[in-house]
This record gives C-alpha cells, sequence and structure tokens, in this order.
C-alpha cells in the first residue's frame, strides 16, 4: 500500500463560514474520516494553523506567511493509503471540503526512501 499526502487548498481567510456551519464542516471530516479508517485507507491528518512564516534563499530572510502574497492557504493535510494514484484520487473526491465552492485537494504520492 502506498501512501499519498492530501493538501486541503481554500481562501486564507477560511472562507465565510458561520461556527454552525464550521462545526457541521468538522463532523462532516470526522464521519469521513471514520469511514476511511474502517477501510484502511487512512493514517493521519491535522489541520494548520493560520499563522507561520517563510524563510527564503541563501540571505535566509524570515517573512510573515504564509498568505502574505496570496489569497489561498493550505488549512490541513491528511495521508491517504491507497494502491495507486489514481486509487488515492477517488478517496479525495469524497472529501467534504470539495462541498465547497472555493476548495480544493491536492493529491501527491509520498516517495520511500530506501534505509
Amino acid at each position: 500500500m502506498k501512501e499519498f499526502l492530501m493538501l486541503i487548498r481554500e481562501d486564507a481567510n477560511y472562507g465565510d463560514l458561520s461556527m454552525e456551519e464550521m462545526q457541521e464542516c468538522v463532523e462532516k471530516h470526522i464521519q469521513w474520516v471514520n469511514g476511511l479508517i474502517e477501510k484502511d485507507q487512512f493514517r493521519e491528518a491535522n489541520p494548520l494553523d493560520a499563522g507561520g512564516a517563510y524563510i527564503r534563499g541563501k540571505e535566509k530572510i524570515v517573512t510573515d506567511g504564509p498568505y502574505i502574497e496570496s489569497k489561498e492557504c493550505i488549512s490541513g493535510y491528511y495521508i491517504l493509503k491507497a494502491s495507486s494514484l489514481e486509487d488515492a484520487l477517488n478517496i479525495a473526491k469524497t472529501c467534504p471540503d470539495l462541498e465547497y465552492d472555493r476548495r480544493t485537494v491536492e493529491i501527491r504520492e509520498i516517495t520511500q526512501l530506501e534505509e
């Protein structure tokens, strides 16, 4: 079984959801993850804090971020287990975040390094 990183991208202000809508979104994610666990398709997931910083180049210049130049942010990640990219994409298509217009998910295979 391979592992795939799924990044959730959305508006940097995390959209215009009310507290009730945010709670509903969280509950949908919990149900979704429980289904993935039952199918052995889930390893881990976490939301990402809105704060952060960039370090750039040889000068090691630190700037606030990660959204200083963008209206989009990565709000969370999942590590999915699947046999292929196609299977990982099919899993990702069921992500509750895709029910919202300005959200996307990115899927990348995690390369396993030889020990």
